[in-house]
C-alpha cells in the first residue's frame, strides 16, 4: 500500500510539473483606448491640437507629414496645404491598438518654416528652397570615431579622427546631400558608389574593400524626406535608404554644431558601441 501511495503521489508531481505556465501580461487595449481628439490651435488654424483618450497609455503618434511623437497631448505643424492621415498607436503591457483620422489643411502657411535649423539646411523660405551639403573632406576630422557612451571628454571622436582628405577614391567625397524646404524632400547623389562600415559591406552586393573599410555600388537615393526633431539634443532623421556620410547603419544624426555653411554630426553604429561624426559644408 504504501508503495503504492507513492507511485500515486509521484505520478501527481509529474503532471503538476508538466503543466504549462501561462503568465498573464494583462488586458491589451481596446478600441476606445486608441481614440483622440484633434482640433485646430487657437493661434494658428495649421497647428493641430491632438489628445488621446487614454493617457495612462504610452501615447505614439504619426502625424501623416513625416513627423512623429510621443505622449498624451501634442501638437502637429502642417506648412503645406493638404489632406493627412493621423495616426495614434497605444501601447500596453499586454499588446497596442491603433487609430486614424484625417485632417485636411486649406491653405499653405510659410510662416511656419520660419525656423532657424530649416533656414540653415535649405536656405529659407526666402531662399532657393534647398541646399547642397558634402563632405567637408578638408577639414580635420570630417570622419571619426569615439565610444558609446561617451567618456569624460564628451562629444568627440577620441579613438580616431580622419585629416584632411585622408580617404581618396572611397566613394564618399563627391556624394552630395540635398536639403529641400518644399515637403522636406531629401535627395542623396552618390555618383555610382558609397563608403560603408566593413561589418555591414554584405549589405551592398559589390563591395569591395578600400582603404580599412569598403566601398559600394549604390544609385541615387531620390525623393526621399528628411525629419527635424528639436528636443534637447535635435536631430536630423534621413528616410527610405538615403544616409549622409559613411554608413554605420543608423540614419538618425544628432546635431553638434551648425552654421549656415557647416554641420557637425554625431550618429551611432547598428552594433551599439560606437559614436561616429561627419563634418559637411555647403557646395
Amino acid at each position: 500500500m504504501k508503495t503504492l501511495l507513492l507511485s500515486i503521489l509521484s505520478i501527481g508531481l509529474a503532471l503538476v510539473a508538466c503543466q504549462k505556465y501561462e503568465p498573464s501580461l494583462g488586458p491589451a487595449p481596446t478600441d476606445a483606448d486608441a481614440q483622440f481628439t484633434m482640433a485646430p490651435s487657437a493661434a494658428n488654424v495649421n497647428i493641430i491640437e491632438l489628445s488621446a483618450s487614454n493617457p495612462s497609455l504610452q501615447c505614439v503618434w504619426d502625424f501623416g507629414n513625416g513627423s512623429k511623437a510621443q505622449g498624451a497631448n501634442v501638437t502637429a505643424t502642417y506648412p503645406y496645404a493638404g489632406t493627412y492621415t493621423i495616426k495614434l498607436t497605444v501601447f500596453a503591457k499586454g499588446g497596442s491598438r491603433s487609430s486614424t483620422q484625417e485632417v485636411t489643411i486649406a491653405n499653405d502657411d510659410f510662416t511656419l518654416l520660419n525656423n532657424p535649423y530649416y533656414t540653415l539646411l535649405t536656405g529659407g523660405v526666402n531662399g532657393p528652397g534647398f541646399k547642397v551639403w558634402v563632405v567637408d573632406s578638408a577639414a580635420s576630422g570630417h570622419m571619426g570615431v569615439g565610444p558609446d557612451p561617451e567618456s569624460a571628454l564628451g562629444a568627440t571622436p577620441e579613438w580616431w579622427a580622419a585629416g584632411a582628405g585622408e580617404k581618396p577614391g572611397c566613394g564618399i567625397y563627391d556624394d552630395q546631400y540635398v536639403f529641400h524646404l518644399a515637403g522636406f524632400k531629401f535627395d542623396m547623389i552618390t555618383n555610382g558608389d558609397v563608403y560603408v562600415h566593413n561589418t555591414i559591406a554584405n549589405e551592398f552586393p559589390g563591395s569591395f574593400q578600400n582603404l580599412f573599410d569598403y566601398t559600394a555600388p549604390f544609385a541615387d537615393q531620390l525623393n526621399e524626406s528628411w525629419l527635424l526633431t528639436e528636443d534637447t539634443d535635435p536631430t536630423i532623421t534621413i528616410s527610405g535608404s538615403a544616409f549622409l556620410g559613411f554608413y554605420t547603419g543608423p540614419r538618425v544624426y544628432k546635431i553638434l554644431s551648425a552654421t549656415d555653411s557647416t554641420l557637425h554630426l554625431q550618429y551611432g553604429h547598428h552594433a551599439g558601441g560606437l559614436k561616429w561624426y561627419l563634418k559637411l559644408k555647403t557646395l
